[in-house]
């Protein structure tokens, strides 16, 4: 079961991959916020439906590895595991192409300037 948390972890990845690139795209031009803020030119319905989808997948994904490797007398190495399963799949590719969005904004504006 640990096998197949973890690929849908990957699952909710990838998903939150398109879509965040989807987003990015959308902006071009306009800095994207990192954590909490609204966008320039709004999400398109499918981008959101697939935001939701990634989000959806990494608490299935954050469910099963939970299941498959609590110990009722260890907790903690499952308790830390399943809260970076659920929280690394969303942010890790929001972060990163948010921060590459934004630098080459930066890098723009520098040669203009």
């Amino acid at each position: 079961m640990l096998f197949v948390g973890l690929v849908v972890a990957a699952l909710a990845a990838a998903v939150m991959t398109v879509a965040t690139r989807q987003l990015s795209r959308v902006n071009e031009g306009h800095y994207l916020p990192v954590v909490v803020g609204q966008f320039a030119v709004r999400p398109l319905l499918a981008t959101k439906a697939l935001r939701v989808a990634a989000q959806t997948l990494a608490v299935l994904a954050a469910l099963i590895v939970s299941q498959a490797t609590w110990d009722y007398t260890a907790p903690w190495p499952s308790i830390v595991i399943t809260i970076t399963i659920l929280f690394a799949p969303v942010a890790i590719p929001v972060a990163v192409i948010t921060v590459a969005h934004n630098r080459r904004l930066q890098n723009t504006r520098r040669t203009l300037g």
